[in-house]
């Protein structure tokens, strides 16, 4: 699957997400399909989950002069506060 098509892919999965989500939030469902929507949510939210891991493994950022990894929010604010 090249890049553009696993974006597009990957897209469709979260706007899928938010449909579910919200048809769950509405509350006037059986339980039946409830439970089945559940179930597909909770396949969209994995494969996102991974996607986005992924992703973040792959960034890079110039700090320093130097290409590091990618770091989280957290892990940033950890190393600001370290620093003088």
């Amino acid at each position: 699957m090249d890049g553009t098509k696993e974006e597009n892919f990957f897209e469709e999965k979260m706007a899928r997400l938010q449909d579910i989500v919200s048809a769950l939030e509405a509350d006037d469902l059986p339980l039946e399909k409830s439970m089945s929507l559940y179930k597909e949510g909770l396949a969209c939210a994995h494969f996102c989950k991974e996607r986005l891991e992924k992703a973040r493994h792959e960034l890079t950022v110039w700090q320093d002069g130097e290409i590091r990894p990618f770091a989280l929010e957290k892990e940033a604010v950890d190393t600001a506060e370290e620093c003088p």
